[in-house]
């Protein structure tokens, strides 16, 4: 047997080489909840890396992930719950609207004010001021979005999950650095429709490096479909909820 970290050859249950357990989980749903339980507080010398490599090839990465290569990685879940709530931080103390807190204010000012409800207006100020679980809540629909996209390839939703996990975790940083960026120039007018197209170009990327046995055009038409279904999975939930 080889390891699927290193593929050096393994007898026992852990690769002499490397140190990754020779049973790779499969990642499903008890995966990640063990995920959650066993290292939610934890930064080693994984996050760092993971950083990097999702820099320079950020779906020939993932993909590594998923294929058991999992040793140098930091784990999905905590990766973008702290690069969230770092991004929220920095934010809040340079006085900038988070990403989400400038769609949900856009989204509140487009509801007709006699919707208005005290808690509608709860939820919106929870999801404001608590980006990194908010970020968390919305995962899962946007991973059902590109799963139902993407149905016909091999992957589950968990690993969906695991996909945009990393990549939304990326995003906080590219979120942080425009950021500085808008408080060193202090123009923020030419710097935030850059800044989203750096956000949204950095998916398209991802999934096009994730799904690289495949057509490219079709790869892209399929990742806008996933936000399409993104904004009717959050558009109902807005009707539905708020």
């Amino acid at each position: 047997m080889n390891c699927k970290n290193c593929n050096a050859e393994v007898i026992g249950n852990f690769c002499s080489n490397c140190g990754q357990k020779t049973n790779v989980d499969t990642i499903d749903f008890k995966y990640l909840l063990s995920e959650i339980n066993n290292s939610i507080f934890q930064v080693d010398h994984g996050f760092f890396y993971t950083i990097k490599q999702l820099a320079i090839a950020p779906g020939h990465s993932v993909k590594d992930f998923i294929d058991g290569k999992r040793k140098k990685y930091f784990k999905p879940i905590t990766f973008v719950l702290i690069l969230s709530t770092i991004y929220g931080l920095i934010a809040g103390i340079s006085g900038e609207k988070t990403m989400l807190a400038d769609f949900v204010s856009g989204w509140s000012n487009y509801e007709n004010s006699e919707f208005d409800s005290h808690d509608k207006i709860f939820v919106f100020q929870w999801l404001i001021k608590n980006y990194a679980y908010a970020m968390l809540l919305l995962l899962p629909v946007f991973s059902l979005g590109s799963y139902l996209s993407f149905r016909k390839y091999k992957y589950n939703y968990f690993e969906h999950l695991v996909l945009n996990s990393f990549i939304t975790g990326q995003q906080a940083i590219i979120y942080i650095l425009f950021i500085f960026l808008k408080l060193v120039t202090g123009d923020g007018a030419y710097i935030e429709p850059i800044y989203m197209l750096f956000v949204l170009g950095y998916v398209f990327w991802s999934y096009l490096q994730f799904f690289n046995n495949y057509k490219k055009l079709k790869t892209f038409f399929l990742t806008v479909l996933s936000y399409v279904f993104y904004l009717i999975f959050i558009s109902l939930m807005g009707l539905v909820f708020l």
